[in-house]
């Protein structure tokens, strides 16, 4: 009688593991765009201005994110990574942006489990358990590094170009964001930040479901925290002040929206 009763819970399990729902997926994709002063980005060309006053021109922005994800209607995050991977499960879920590399502007993630997602969050940069020297071997990632002494790694951003400086010259503008250290080098700050803020997203099967991802260059520069290209300099890599105050400003740099659910 037992093992009769064994059998039948066997049984049982096995038309409910059966009956389970098999899980869907759709396809996902993150287009890039930046904008300046309310209009699109336009490099090498000196025609933008900060609210502290200052002239400047962007010749290129290179970026990391990292830790991409959506929230589905149950409160689940999705971590969402790179639909071809090399093989290496950390780097899959990081992804390097360079306004001089036009397919980098778009990122092809996994098959994601259709369904509605209502928020998204993502690290700008790299956490400490990613931001490690040697992770990428090849450029052009390879060419982010940030120096050992000041912390290795790499670089979460440069955003590079030029700027009229108080004494009216064309000077380089390299804003470099990465880890940060103490006057006498004796402490390392970690200045990546996470992004979060609600998405209605429908993810469904057999269709290219795209969010466009904004960078909005000018709030870098603008709140809450006043940037003035004169006070900070040209080069920040080892000025925690103006690591910081990117830091913060950032929180309002991005912005995103659901395209299209385009069929396939």
């Amino acid at each position: 009688m037992k093992k009769t009763r064994f059998i039948l819970m066997l049984l049982v399990a096995a038309a409910l593991v059966s009956c389970k729902k098999p899980t869907n997926y759709g396809d996902l994709s993150v287009g890039i765009d930046y904008s300046v002063n309310g209009g699109y980005l336009i490099t090498d060309s000196l025609c933008y201005h900060t609210e502290a006053g200052n002239t400047f021109m962007i010749t290129e922005i290179q970026w990391f994110i990292s830790r991409l994800e959506l929230q589905n209607e149950q409160g689940e995050w999705v971590e969402l990574t790179h639909r071809e991977t090399d093989g290496n499960s950390q780097t899959a879920a990081i992804f390097y942006i360079d306004t001089n590399i036009p397919e980098s502007q778009t990122l092809l993630l996994e098959a994601i489990p259709t369904g509605n997602y209502t928020r998204l969050r993502f690290t700008f940069g790299l956490d400490e358990e990613d931001n490690l020297t040697g992770l990428f071997c090849n450029p052009p990632e390879s060419n982010m590094f940030w120096p050992e002494p000041l912390g290795g790694g790499y670089h979460y951003m440069k955003l590079n170009g030029r700027f009229v400086n108080a004494n009216d010259e064309l000077v380089p503008l390299n804003t470099h964001l990465g880890i940060g250290q103490n006057a006498d080098h004796t402490e390392f700050y970690q200045n990546y930040f996470s992004v979060e803020g609600p998405i209605d997203l429908v993810v469904a099967e057999n269709k290219e479901n795209l969010i466009l991802l904004s960078m909005v260059v000018d709030n870098w520069f603008r709140n809450p925290n006043l940037y003035d290209f004169n006070v900070y300099g040209s080069a920040i890599m080892q000025n925690q002040a103006a690591q910081q105050a990117l830091k913060e400003n950032g929180q309002d740099v991005f912005t995103w929206s659901v395209v299209s659910n385009v069929l396939e």
